[in-house]
């Protein structure tokens, strides 16, 4: 796979970058992203020093990005819980089809009746 020379600017200052074909526009992408975010930290903390508003920066997207990372891990444990539980119940239900009936006429929410078996010759 072959590279090509990408020009970024972060922080009124250019670099170019070697970046792999077809992914110029994510590290531009990425470079604006970046620059907005020194930009934002220079501004909100007074600092000039190019490596230490890097720094605080890069520390600010890391946190945020293990913020997200726990949500999403939240989000996907209560979404395995429910899939657990929805392969219980279709397992109960397949393993006994009239459970689930039994189970609600047990609740008193339905009353069960035995099916004729002459009652489709009729």
């Amino acid at each position: 796979m072959s590279s090509n020379v990408v020009d970024i600017k972060i922080l009124d200052r250019s670099y170019r970058v070697m970046c792999p074909d077809g992914q110029e526009t994510a590290l531009r992408e990425a470079a604006k992203q970046l620059d907005e975010r020194m930009v934002e930290t220079r501004t909100s903390t007074k600092l000039t020093n190019m490596e230490q508003i890097a720094i605080m920066a890069a520390l600010n997207l890391c946190h945020e990005w293990i913020q997200d990372r726990a949500v999403e891990s939240k989000k996907i444990a209560a979404l395995e819980d429910k899939v657990s539980l929805l392969q219980a119940t279709i397992e109960k239900a397949i393993g006994d089809p009239r459970a689930a009936e039994r189970q609600m006429a047990d609740a008193g929410e339905l009353e069960l009746t035995e099916e004729d078996p002459n009652k489709h010759d009729q």
